[in-house]
């Protein structure tokens, strides 16, 4: 997640969309006043462009009421809202900052098919298994809910309060533009972040599905794909 007050926006980061690529690449155009939220050393890399995470904990004046408390007793600085965070959704950073700012600046985002995040997804949980779930045994008994990392992370309140939506399917061209709206003519490159997870699933995202389990994402990811028109 980015507050870049250099440019005047604010990166709502989605998960599985190329979140970490986009925010690296934004980073290097960020300045020294811009917040950047943590990100561990293998997606950041080793840069001199890139700026590292920089002023993430969250002014005292938009802090809750005992935080500093929760902080000394050992609390993760996101829980206690001592600090912004990777993936947060958007209510919660118009709480953690001036609101009068939060809405004059411009938000974006990144949205991605609902049916092709799901197999992204379904490899990055279980990238670590030896012994993995089928991909219709993960769709089906999976009880935490996906879009808290996605429809929630740019919407308020049902609402989605991004200004510019940037699409996984064209994201170099949509970035390019974004970055050039800002008034940037050299537009950063895009890093490949977190993206081998799947190298070895050339298949079409559509192959892994049957008539049941697209029904379940449908259901599953409603108001972004009626919001985006996608379809499977």
């Amino acid at each position: 997640m980015i507050i870049s007050h250099r440019h005047a926006f604010i990166f709502l980061k989605t998960q599985k969309t190329a979140g970490s690529s986009v925010e690296l690449a934004l980073s290097e155009i960020c300045g020294p006043d811009d917040v950047i939220t943590r990100m561990n050393a293998e997606e950041r890399g080793d840069s001199d462009l890139r700026r590292g995470p920089q002023n993430f904990d969250v002014p005292p004046a938009y802090r809750p009421w005992g935080a500093a408390l929760l902080h000394r007793l050992g609390a993760r600085a996101r829980r206690s809202g001592f600090s912004y965070f990777q993936h947060m959704p958007a209510a919660l950073v118009r709480r953690r900052m001036n609101p009068a700012q939060f809405d004059a600046y411009r938000k974006v985002t990144i949205v991605r098919n609902a049916w092709d995040r799901e197999v992204s997804l379904y490899f990055w949980a279980t990238r670590r298994l030896s012994d993995k779930p089928s991909f219709d045994s993960f769709v089906r008994r999976r009880v935490w809910r996906p879009e808290m990392k996605t429809f929630e992370i740019y919407a308020i309140k049902g609402h989605s309060v991004a200004d510019t939506v940037l699409r996984y399917e064209t994201l170099a061209e949509d970035f390019a533009a974004f970055v050039q709206s800002l008034g940037v003519e050299q537009v950063p490159e895009l890093p490949r972040a977190k993206g081998n997870f799947r190298a070895k699933a050339k298949r079409d995202y559509r192959d892994f599905y049957t008539d049941e389990t697209a029904e379940i994402v449908r259901r599953r990811y409603a108001r972004e794909i009626a919001l985006f028109g996608m379809a499977f």
